[in-house]
């Protein structure tokens, strides 16, 4: 005779490997989570220090200035870099509010003889620092 059906033993070989499979799942998506985000911050970071040297090697003058940076372009426009929380925002002419960097945990800068060094750690604890120097600078 042959008949076509599922049997409990199956049925239950079946329901375990399914069980198995979504146990795991979480995890693999997890860890590659994790690898994202991590590369997202190092991203993110790059972007942030792109940005921040084009406009010191422009400026005519750089400054500390109340735990952020002042910068003084050549057109006479003040973008200011300052600790937000765990964030750095950018502000032109005290106006606005642009979030450059998130998910910070320390922002260091130093400004001496044309030379800006700004270090900043990152929430996973890495750690990105650049020395920039200014192109206009006059000792």
């Amino acid at each position: 005779m042959n008949e076509k059906g599922i049997t409990l033993l199956e049925l239950m070989l079946t329901v375990t490997i399914l069980i198995a499979i979504v146990c795991v799942l979480p995890l693999i998506m997890n860890a590659s989570l994790r690898e994202v985000n991590a590369d997202f911050q190092h991203e993110e970071a790059q972007l942030f220090f792109h940005l921040f040297s084009r406009e010191v090697r422009e400026s005519s003058r750089v400054h500390i200035h109340n735990g952020g940076i002042e910068i003084l372009s050549k057109n006479g426009t003040t973008i200011r870099y300052e600790r937000y929380g765990s964030s750095i925002r950018r502000r032109v002419n005290n106006a606005g509010h642009e979030i450059v960097l998130q998910n910070i945990r320390e922002l260091f800068l130093e400004v001496t003889d044309g030379r800006v060094i700004v270090e900043v750690e990152l929430a996973n604890g890495q750690k990105e620092k650049r020395a920039i120097f200014q192109m206009s600078h006059k000792p």
